[in-house]
């Protein structure tokens, strides 16, 4: 009840999510899906920080820079922006590691940003919607509960939320 009176906006009243509202019923956690972490977003929120890129790559080095990340994933793309995206994919290393498997892969910290080697796209995973994630950046919230809900009632939640993963 609690989840759906407070959460289902966002992430489905299924929690499989919807474009830019993560789905949390798989695996695949920006910051951490062990029960802390959890309560951790769900009692403070978080913002993602995700710059633009448009003004120091330009309009070509958006689509290069698309190209390669789709290509991490498998999908096929035009080698030539593929390999010219591929060099300039070096400004993307410190957040999404070096063969874009995402901050917390990379680091072990959990700094939110995605796994680009899969094909789970929290904004679309088409040419376009790639393209405008790192040509105009994305700055996703989820607010803070804590002052709304109080700490039991994110912890009934936070509960909730790690068994829908744990399938």
């Amino acid at each position: 009840r609690l989840y759906l009176q407070n959460c289902s906006q966002c992430h489905g009243s299924d929690a499989r999510g919807q474009r830019g509202f993560p789905n949390l019923t798989d695996n695949a956690w920006l910051y951490g899906g062990e029960p802390e972490a959890i309560v951790t977003t769900i009692r403070h929120g978080r913002i993602g920080q995700m710059p633009a890129w448009k003004d120091a790559l330009g309009e070509q080095g958006v689509k290069e820079v698309a190209a390669y990340v789709i290509s991490l994933s498998g999908r096929q793309v035009e080698p030539a922006l593929a390999e010219a995206g591929k060099a300039k994919f070096t400004m993307c290393v410190a957040c999404h590691g070096s063969e874009g498997q995402g901050s917390l892969a990379a680091t072990g910290l959990p700094l939110g940003a995605p796994a680009l080697n899969d094909n789970i796209w929290l904004y679309g995973g088409s040419e376009k919607a790639v393209e405008a994630s790192i040509r105009n950046g994305r700055a996703g919230v989820m607010p803070a509960w804590k002052d709304i809900l109080g700490e039991e009632k994110v912890h009934v939640i936070s509960a909730y939320v790690y068994s829908l993963s744990q399938d």
